[in-house]
């Protein structure tokens, strides 16, 4: 059948087309493997150079390392006040197939993993609006928006990272570095996210609160038994008075966590 001649005919185009970019691809890596060859050798001579220096000159050794690198410093707003950190073991993938009319190649999927330990920090602004109010023995804060610190720090020393492939790809490690690179603007992705920060909130809600009756303390604006609760709202959150969160009591003025 015409039809299925055209396929047959297809298939072994781009059977032929794989082999020979694979073997392309060979030739490139056994020039890599001669040039690694290469560079060990100059490496090896410039451990020769560096022992005879030592001998000869310990001066230029010793001012080698002595260089020092200046630091860049810009001073912060002094306005953030952290009120929560979490951490997590994030995992990002990244699958690609060659494909032929809309449709994937037998054995030519690559795919790419990285796992990060991730540790998400959140933060008010001091500078934004804040309101106090009483009621009765409690005082309500409606304080400013959460907003997560960027960039997310993540420890690199325990990346884990893995990748497979088909018979038919060479470019894995190429994949694996193109999902390495979008990895913190993810993260700040995944910070920012209302679900996120939601889970926060009731770690957030007592650092505030006792951030707050500091404050007060500091003014001589407590005083013994003058509030036996703080209750903190975030900007953005929709409570009504009567379903405030319970956030901190005091008894005795001692702490007693909800």
């Amino acid at each position: 059948m015409p039809g299925t001649a055209f396929w047959v005919f297809l298939t072994l185009v781009v059977g032929v087309l794989i082999v020979y970019l694979s073997f392309l691809r060979q030739v490139e890596r056994t020039v890599d493997k001669t040039t690694g060859t290469v560079d060990k050798v100059i490496d090896t001579a410039k451990g020769a150079a560096v022992g005879l220096v030592k001998l000869f000159q310990p001066q230029e050794v010793i001012k080698t390392f002595h260089e020092w690198r200046e630091l860049t410093v810009a001073s912060g707003t002094g306005s953030h006040l952290e009120i929560a950190t979490a951490e997590a073991s994030e995992r990002f993938s990244r699958t690609t197939s060659f494909e032929v009319f809309g449709k994937a190649l037998p054995m030519s999927t690559s795919v790419s993993e990285i796992t990060v330990p991730a540790t998400y920090r959140f933060h008010i602004d001091l500078n934004d609006e804040w309101n106090l109010t009483s009621d009765g023995k409690r005082l309500v804060v409606r304080a400013p928006r959460v907003r997560p610190t960027l960039p997310v720090a993540f420890d690199t020393g325990r990346v884990e990272k893995k990748t497979s492939s088909g018979w038919v790809r060479w470019d894995a490690e190429d994949d694996l570095a193109e999902l390495e690179k979008g990895i913190t603007g993810e993260l700040s992705i995944r910070a920012a996210d209302p679900n996120t920060i939601a889970k926060i909130g009731d770690e957030g809600r007592i650092a505030v609160a006792r951030f707050v009756r500091t404050w007060l303390l500091t003014r001589e604006a407590w005083g013994d038994g003058r509030f036996e609760e703080i209750v903190v709202i975030f900007e953005g959150e929709e409570n009504s008075p009567d379903v405030l969160p319970e956030t901190l009591r005091f008894e005795a003025g001692e702490e007693v966590l909800p």
